[in-house]
Formats: C-alpha cells, sequence, structure tokens
C-alpha cells in the first residue's frame, strides 16, 4: 500500500511541468493563470492547465473562482502544497551539493570512497 502510494505521488511529480509549476507558486502566491504562464518559461497554456488540474485534484494547490465580471481565477498552494514545496526545496539543496559538476579533486575524492568501499 505505502509503496503503491509513493509510486503514484513520484509518477505525478515527474510529469513535466509539474515541479515548475509548484515552483512558480512557491514564489509568490496567490497567483493567476497568465502569471503562472510568464513566470514559467516556455510552458503552453495546454499544459499549464493540466498541470494545474492535476495538483488542483490532488489537493497540492487550490483554485479559487472570484464571482466577478470578467471572471477572475487564482491558484494557491494548500498546506500539503507548501509542506511539497518545503521538500522539493530540499531535494533542490541536496542536489546542488551533490550533482553540481565536478572537478578533478572531486572525481579523485570518489575514486578514493570507491576503492575503499572495495577493499572492506
Amino acid at each position: 500500500e505505502e509503496c503503491h502510494l509513493l509510486h503514484s505521488a513520484w509518477n505525478d511529480l515527474t510529469k513535466v511541468w509539474t515541479l515548475p509549476v509548484i515552483h512558480a507558486l512557491s514564489l509568490k502566491q496567490p497567483a493567476r493563470f497568465n502569471e503562472l504562464k510568464r513566470r514559467i518559461q516556455n510552458i503552453s497554456a495546454t499544459s499549464l492547465a493540466e498541470r494545474l488540474n492535476e495538483l488542483d485534484q490532488r489537493k497540492v494547490i487550490e483554485r479559487k473562482v472570484y464571482p466577478e465580471t470578467p471572471p477572475r481565477v487564482e491558484y494557491a498552494l494548500t498546506k500539503k502544497g507548501v509542506e511539497l514545496s518545503v521538500i522539493l526545496g530540499t531535494l533542490a539543496e541536496w542536489v546542488m551539493k551533490w550533482d553540481k559538476p565536478s572537478n578533478g579533486t572531486d572525481r579523485a575524492n570518489d575514486e578514493k570512497v570507491r576503492a575503499s568501499a572495495r577493499s572492506k
């Protein structure tokens, strides 16, 4: 059960444009559709609409429609979405720490660690 839930969540999060949408909302919220489209370079209106709908269904974001003319719709992270954003920020820090382009020194240290592990 737990593995299935994790797998399902992972599949949703790794869809193209999902992480940029969450990140864009974490920078400033609430945000309107066109504001998000401007923040996320090269995303199509169709892709943005799909990701927003999926994230709304998973309760990562909320969609608020104001009874105005013309209609105004705003998107914001839910409590669940804010918590996910924090986790993604931590993941980004981890990636920057470990997956930055390595220089010769890093490569040499990696080889020493591997050699040490093999000798045990």
